[in-house]
């Protein structure tokens, strides 16, 4: 069976597959893990410390930021990096704009 889908004067047809998507679709993240990072005066990340290695962030590949439930006793607010290091490895990390403390999130 066909779905038609209609948008801005295009139409195209769609099998549906009858099937629920499966678990593989979505990637689940894992739970923050706190990291320590020397930042700047505007909290940006300068180094971070990986093991006994502190690393300098030779790059911000992406940056953005996740203010949610606002209206609640602990509030989500969040400043993401995703930064490459000096050693070539790239971390999604993260600053707790309500603690003060950083994080990595890891997506494995």
């Amino acid at each position: 069976q066909a779905s038609c889908i209609q948008g801005k004067g295009h139409r195209a047809v769609v099998k549906n597959p009858r099937e629920t998507p499966g678990v593989g679709a979505i990637r689940p993240l894992n739970p923050p893990v706190p990291i320590v990072v020397r930042e700047d005066k505007h909290h940006r990340p300068e180094t971070v410390t990986l093991g006994r290695h502190r690393l300098r962030v030779e790059n911000t590949e992406d940056q953005w930021e996740v203010d949610e439930e606002w209206w609640r006793a602990r509030p989500t607010s969040r400043a993401y990096y995703d930064v490459l290091l000096e050693d070539g490895q790239t971390l999604t990390i993260f600053r707790d704009a309500v603690s003060g403390k950083w994080y990595q999130q890891r997506y494995e």
